[in-house]
């Protein structure tokens, strides 16, 4: 596939990525281990991340990059407990963004450092002995790691960039909503 009106340009051949189906480069190279992404989405996610340590709020945004890019790259959960926790983990870390409602960003320190622990205090708070496999959506969400990464590659200021891992949030949170109830944490308005 190649770039079109509106598609990121340099980018070269461009495919779907087989997680989050965003447009990214169509190249070789290494992906997460039990993430199901194709190598150019791989390759922008890291790009993104270090795009993100140099904004002001870079703990932000390590932390819900994170979360979004977990979320739109499920893998194989049904058979890989790693890929479940990590689903599950990262569900919640959304879902706690949400709660923050227009405070995006307050807590992201405290949020990062205690989804860590969430797979030790969880499980046993619900008894439940292993994480429970959650369906993917078909959809995974308008907002994925192709459109930060145009936005970090037109060289966005951190304002633009903040605001569109808000949207990120939002979009990743929302693609799960069949869930919600699950985690106890409905969508919140916009």
């Amino acid at each position: 596939m190649r770039a079109a009106a509106g598609e990121p340009a340099g980018a070269g051949p461009l495919s779907r990525c087989i997680g989050c189906h965003g447009l990214v480069p169509d190249v070789e190279g290494p992906t997460h281990a039990y993430m199901q992404a194709s190598p150019g989405c791989w390759r922008w996610y890291g790009e993104i991340g270090a795009f993100g340590m140099t904004t002001p709020n870079r703990v932000t945004a390590s932390v819900y990059h994170v979360d979004c890019y977990a979320v739109q790259h499920p893998g194989d959960a049904e058979r890989d407990r790693r890929q479940r926790q990590s689903r599950a983990v990262h569900l919640v870390s959304l879902c706690l963004a949400q709660q923050l409602g227009g405070r995006f960003g307050q807590g992201s320190a405290r949020l990062s450092a205690r989804r860590s622990r969430i797979s030790e205090r969880v499980l046993p708070r619900v008894g439940l002995t292993d994480w429970p496999y959650l369906a993917p959506p078909t959809d995974l969400g308008a907002v994925t790691a192709a459109e930060v990464h145009a936005a970090v590659d037109d060289g966005a200021d951190p304002r633009r960039f903040a605001a569109l891992l808000q949207d990120w949030v939002h979009s990743a949170w929302l693609a799960w909503s069949a869930h919600h109830d699950t985690s106890g944490c409905g969508p919140r308005p916009r």
